[in-house]
């Protein structure tokens, strides 16, 4: 990655937008770079603009608090293949979303970034709630104990609520959604932002604060052939860091409103 362009002003600017902000929960997490690191950012949102900004872009810290991580954030296959966005994201440190690249980056001093939800998680975005596609995801636990990279959650504070959103879970639009989804491998989300003069119309993201917390590792044993018992085994582990991790920080970013964190 290209440092003078992860701190380049106009990722700057648009960080500062939100505001957006990084977190270490445990500031003595041992974030060392001795092992490979696989993180896990929730929720999806529409854009993730919260995991560009704290990890596509070292403009919140990230050098500063994990010196020793060289940031990873993976992203759609289709992004790479249009040219002048292909050069600039992979300069940032970007990885294309497949097996064989993601592997290859989890090596002790990396931390890949894997926004877990994926495209099935942004059709359930709505401001003011936390919906996570995580229960039926086992690809990414497996991942994890095949190439014994310690785990790490990271959550998203304020995501779901910088777009509004037109959605219905039951309706005849989610249907056609789901079934664009299935054929594209990328969903369609109707939402609607603000726009430079008016704060009610527009594709620009609203206003509101960014806060990402990376909780603590979560230690895992390399086994190149996990039986399916030991995948759900870690994955119970991670939800229930994830939860803790939730638990601790929403009342103390998002005073005042309770939003009970579903996983399905």
């Amino acid at each position: 990655p290209w440092k003078s362009l992860r701190q380049a002003w106009i990722f700057r600017q648009f960080a500062n937008y939100f505001p957006a902000s990084l977190i270490k929960s445990n500031p003595q997490a041992d974030f060392q770079g001795e092992r490979p690191m696989l993180m896990g950012y929730h929720p999806h949102g529409i854009l993730s603009f919260g995991a560009f900004c704290n990890f596509g872009t070292d403009t919140t810290g990230w050098a500063e608090k994990f010196p020793g991580l060289t940031p990873r954030l993976v992203t759609l296959n289709l992004n790479m293949k249009f040219p002048f966005m292909r050069e600039i994201i992979t300069r940032l440190g970007v990885i294309a979303a497949s097996r064989g690249a993601i592997k290859a980056a989890l090596r002790p001093g990396n931390a890949v970034i894997v926004v877990v939800g994926g495209a099935a998680e942004a059709l359930d975005t709505k401001p003011g709630e936390y919906v996570l596609t995580l229960a039926r995801r086992r690809g990414f636990f497996k991942l994890a104990i095949e190439t014994g990279a310690d785990l790490v959650p990271c959550f998203g504070f304020g995501e779901n609520d910088i777009y509004g959103t037109i959605t219905s879970p039951d309706s005849l639009l989610r249907k056609m959604q789901a079934k664009l989804y299935k054929a594209l491998s990328f969903s369609t989300p109707l939402f609607y932002g603000r726009g430079i003069f008016t704060y009610n119309c527009g594709l620009l993201p609203f206003r509101r604060p960014l806060h990402t917390v990376v909780g603590d590792p979560i230690r895992v044993e390399r086994d190149s052939a996990p039986p399916p018992e030991k995948v759900e085994a870690l994955k119970a582990r991670y939800i229930d860091a994830l939860r803790r991790l939730y638990e601790e920080w929403q009342p103390r970013l998002e005073p005042g409103e309770h939003r009970p964190l579903i996983i399905v």
